[in-house]
């Protein structure tokens, strides 16, 4: 066999596999191996009938196939044939140019579209004689090779049977020549087939004009030129004597500059569409029928037209032919070109389109000079701003809102770029977007006029309003592939200036990391409604603007107003999303702006510029020391925060709030402060406490009492009626009887907290013992005035000493509430003790910040117990699966009796939380170096992470959500995108990229 096969590759410039799908895989691509060793450009067609692209596409991939055989014969009517030329035909006409960074969108394997192949019967059998020409022509517009055999021109009624056919066709001249049959009219449609494919009209549109007639347009992208052909089919014998069809007239988009040809097939008789008298086989030849005659002719005006009535009607830039005898078995075609004026705008469009795929020219070097222009602030106002922050604004605005499908997500170009990156690679030219562009320019003028309400993005509105101007005098059902060219073009450039003002670590980084770090502009914008408090104006420079950039927790949910900025959730994300992002200046601003609410050592759960700060967590403290840390060794020259000057607002707990520069303090003063009244321990009740701050919680839980245990050295907090940490969901339905009930109460010391605060006295250990402060440590009053004093030094090393022996659980431990065995407590000293036994994803927080506070090998035995438990597609179960209380699914309008998730009660009982997963892979590529597997864990901390990588290039938002459910399924009450997530998943590529790690 491979023999037979390396012969007819040396002989055959092509072969056909007959029945591929019949031949074993392996066998096939053994024997197609030697036929290209052989000939290398051996062109291989297939048959398949696996009747499932994806399983062709298996075949053609494999197996090197170039083209699938396809037959024009299968269809059962015109609308089928149709379907097919349009199937198999090339892309849509006005179809998206091709973008390199784009995924490529699955398609159907390259077709040899045949209106017949030899081994059918002949199409006179299943149709009528007189389809033969249209349906051949419907064939010869398809953008992808075609073939035929010599029957079907010659006007052959049967099935020449490739085995047991023995005669020969007619000799050329003698028997056969241009007036038999079909063949003149053959070659002139195999010639505009050839012309079409090397000038380049590679776009398709099939219309169906009537239930016999197809219109098929072939449309070149570059130049424009259009060529259309309009087949009148026949599937079944028309009247012997039938006449014209009336058929609408053919409207088209520019001048006719030519018909290419008309042709048709009659008998020859009195009655054009009789039936053909029974057909007789001559012994020696193979011959077809001689009683129909072809009428054809080519390259004429339309003053000599036969079909179409001999003049045009002129309609603005529309052109109008009306059919004036276009009868059964017909084919004409007529050649297209734009107006002059249309030409002009185009040849611009062409020109700008150009230099924004390439990134040269002296536009786009226009282009590329404005945006250089751009700040952090600005190109986030470019690219993004949800609908919520563009009506805090005040200037009217608000989302652009698309007809049948609704509004965009961003108000800036990631907006619009979402759903193009959808919409190209498919050419989905029916997508409700493409309709709006089509049908108007509104989309254009929103672009342009909401760039023009901001001072440093005029230049950029200028620039891109000339731009669309062209594109205004176009086709229309050429305005969506050229406005994604432009939009697309210029959302480039911004990414790229974005990417310039990045560190290096981005900048020079790969794709991934730039995507992070490109995401964390949604969140930090300045928003009218929620600025940081007043500075005090001896602050050193740079000095704050009067309207400072905030972070926003996430979007859409926590976008303005005084749900936007959160303590712990700002400070969680502050180091992923501002100091790996080299904006220090900014999270300069907001370490301090929280540092002037601080009171009762505590910093505010949510800030509302200041003025009214809700004082209800125990964690937002300790991530906001902690982030002071991380400026202090990250920022250049860092250290000097600590000595800048902070406005207090509320300098004593009883105090009314002072106005900026009314009470100052250095930083270190405030951060001393916060350490002193936990080790001196504080009992308070929130102010205006009841229903004007929250509408669930029961009185006890506005009741706070925090400290420091004097043996271990953790600070604990909290009781079983408040929530103070993040998982801080309080039920609210009366219905369910859960109202006023936290479902996680985490009273007591939260093993997060403790690591933190580890990390956190260690450093202020450091500054202690270099001076940089003028403290060592902390010191407290008994109830008898007695002093106990503490240092910094003193009191880490007590918590370093008790924190394994008091939160890994060991295999001999015996408490009844211990399920599950080796793994680290998520508290100690709960109320409901029970809960400090519950497996959750906190204390890889602990073992990231404060890995000397673990036991390499106990940690790597609980991270490996996480992965079994815990890990999801995303983000990380907020518990454990065997637990009795695991509810894995949120929903927050469910208004059932089950208290256990009744208003989403069970926000943090085991949905799937996003933020998590970076403290989880970030301590896993710690332990595992420490213990030995760290190649090992690099390669599965890649592959976790594609998951991320493919939400952040699919989602709309162009994010991270907040959560999942149940292994990684979609919540719709969810952040769609979360600032914490994506800063604590970018910290995990800056560990990487430490190790080497970066590929």
């Amino acid at each position: 066999m491979t023999e037979y096969v390396e012969t007819t590759a040396r002989i055959f410039d092509g072969v056909r596999l007959d029945n591929c799908h019949s031949t074993p895989l392996h066998v096939a691509e053994y024997l197609l191996d030697a036929a290209r060793k052989i000939n290398p450009e051996l062109y291989v067609v297939a048959e398949l009938f696996t009747n499932s692209d994806g399983t062709d596409n298996v075949f053609v991939n494999r197996l090197g196939i170039t083209s699938l055989i396809r037959e024009a014969l299968s269809a059962w009517d015109s609308h089928e044939q149709g379907r097919l030329v349009y199937r198999y035909g090339g892309s849509p006409v006005g179809g998206f140019y091709a973008n390199p960074i784009r995924d490529v969108a699955p398609c159907v394997a390259h077709a040899l579209f045949m209106d017949l192949t030899h081994d059918n019967p002949s199409a006179v059998e299943k149709r009528s004689v007189y389809d033969l020409l249209p349906s051949s022509a419907l064939v010869s517009m398809a953008c992808c090779a075609t073939g035929s055999n010599r029957g079907y021109d010659e006007l052959v009624p049967h099935h020449i049977h490739v085995v047991d056919e023995e005669r020969a066709y007619q000799e050329w001249g003698k028997g056969v020549d241009f007036k038999t049959g079909i063949v003149a009219a053959k070659r002139a449609l195999n010639i505009l087939h050839g012309q079409l494919a090397e000038e380049g009209f590679s776009q398709v549109y099939v219309d169906q004009m009537d239930p016999n007639v197809v219109a098929v347009t072939r449309h070149s992208p570059t130049t424009h030129q259009t060529v259309i052909l309009v087949a009148h089919t026949a599937f079944g014998y028309p009247s012997p004597n039938a006449g014209a069809t009336n058929v609408r007239p053919l409207r088209f988009e520019g001048v006719l500059d030519e018909i290419i040809l008309e042709a048709n097939l009659t008998m020859k008789s009195d009655k054009p569409f009789d039936r053909p008298a029974p057909f007789k086989k001559d012994e020696h030849v193979i011959n077809g029928f001689t009683q129909f005659q072809l009428s054809l002719q080519e390259h004429i005006p339309l003053s000599k037209s036969q079909v179409f009535e001999t003049s045009s009607y002129v309609d603005g830039n529309n052109t109008q032919l009306n059919f004036a005898n276009l009868r059964p078995g017909t084919v004409v075609a007529i050649r297209v070109s734009m107006h002059a004026s249309a030409r002009n705008s185009f040849d611009r469009l062409q020109k700008i389109t150009n230099v924004l795929r390439v990134e040269s020219g002296s536009q786009c070097a226009d282009l590329q000079a404005i945006v250089s222009k751009l700040d952090l602030p600005a190109l986030s106002r470019a690219l993004f701003c949800c609908d919520q922050e563009e009506r805090d604004l005040g200037l009217g605005g608000s989302a652009y809102d698309i007809p049948n499908f609704g509004p965009i997500v961003y108000c800036g170009l990631q907006g619009f770029v979402s759903l193009l990156t959808e919409i190209s690679p498919r050419d989905d030219l029916g997508h409700p977007l493409c309709n709006n562009l089509r049908d108007g320019n509104w989309m254009m003028d929103y672009i342009a006029d909401r760039l023009n309400n901001f001072e440093d993005l005029k230049p950029l509105s200028v620039w891109l309003k000339a731009t669309f101007e062209p594109l205004k005098n176009v086709p229309r059902y050429l305005v969506p592939c050229y406005f994604d060219a432009i939009v697309s073009g210029v959302y480039s450039v911004l990414v790229n200036q974005v990417n310039q003002l990045m560190p290096s670590f981005i900048r020079d980084g790969h794709h991934f990391s730039q995507a992070l770090a490109l995401s964390t502009l949604q969140f930090l914008a300045v928003c009218k409604s929620a600025n940081l408090p007043g500075f005090s104006p001896a602050i050193s420079p740079p000095k704050p603007p009067q309207q400072c950039v905030t972070l926003s927790a996430g979007l859409p949910h926590f976008s303005t107003g005084y749900m936007r900025c959160w303590g712990r959730d700002t400070f969680i994300a502050l180091r992923g999303t501002m100091l790996l992002t080299g904006r220090f200046h900014e999270a300069r601003f907001i370490i301090l702006g929280f540092a002037a609410a601080m009171r009762h050592g505590l910093i505010p759960n949510l800030l509302d510029n200041g003025s009214k700060p809700r004082l209800n967590c125990r964690d937002a403290v300790w991530w906001w020391l902690h982030s002071i840390k991380q400026y202090v060794e990250e920022a250049p020259k860092g250290g000097d925060i600590l000595k800048d000057k902070v406005s207090r607002i509320f300098p004593y707990d009883d105090s009314e709030p002072h106005a900026p520069g009314a009470f100052d303090q250095l930083l270190y003063d405030v951060m001393q402060e916060a350490l002193q009244v936990h080790f001196q321990g504080l009992q308070y009740r929130e102010r205006n406490a009841g229903h004007e701050i929250d509408a669930h919680m029961v009185d006890q839980g506005f009741n706070n009492h925090i400290g420091v245990h004097p043996e271990t050295g953790f600070v604990f907090g909290g009781n079983s009626a408040n929530c103070g940490t993040w998982m801080d969901k309080m039920g609210s339905s009366e219905k369910a009887g859960n109202k006023g009930r936290p479902s996680t109460p985490r009273d007591g010391s939260a093993v997060e907290l403790i690591g933190l605060q580890y990390a956190v006295l260690r450093f202020m250990q450091g500054l202690g013992e270099r001076q940089v402060i003028p403290y060592g440590g902390v010191e407290r009053k008994g109830p008898s005035g007695e002093k106990t004093k503490w240092t910094y030094k003193e009191w880490a090393d007590r918590i370093q000493k008790n924190f394994e022996q008091n939160f890994f659980v060991k295999d001999t431990d015996t408490t009844s509430v211990a399920n599950k065995k080796g793994i680290y407590k998520d508290s100690v000293g709960a109320t409901q003790d029970w809960t400090d036994f519950q497996l959750r994803c906190n204390f890889p927080i602990t073992l990231t910040v404060a890995p000397d506070l673990c036991n390499p090998q106990n940690a790597w035995r609980a991270l490996e117990l996480a992965k079994k438990h815990l890990l999801g597609p995303l983000g990380m179960k907020t518990l454990d699966p065997d637990d009795w209380n695991y509810r894995a699914n949120y929903d927050n309008s469910n208004d059932s009796t089950d208290c256990t998730v009744a208003h989403g009660a069970n926000y943090h009982q085991g949905p799937e939380w996003v933020w998590p997963i970076g403290f989880y892979l970030r301590a896993r590529l710690i332990f595992a170096r420490k213990c030995g597997f760290l190649d090992v864990v690099i390669a599965e901390t890649w592959a976790i992470l594609r998951a991320h990588l493919r939400e952040l290039q699919t989602s709309h938002w162009r994010g991270l959500p907040e959560l999942t459910n149940d292994n990684g399924s979609y919540c719709s009450d969810s952040c769609r995108t979360q600032a914490w997530s994506i800063g604590t998943v970018l910290e995990v590529l800056n560990d990487l990229h430490a190790l080497g790690a970066d590929k």
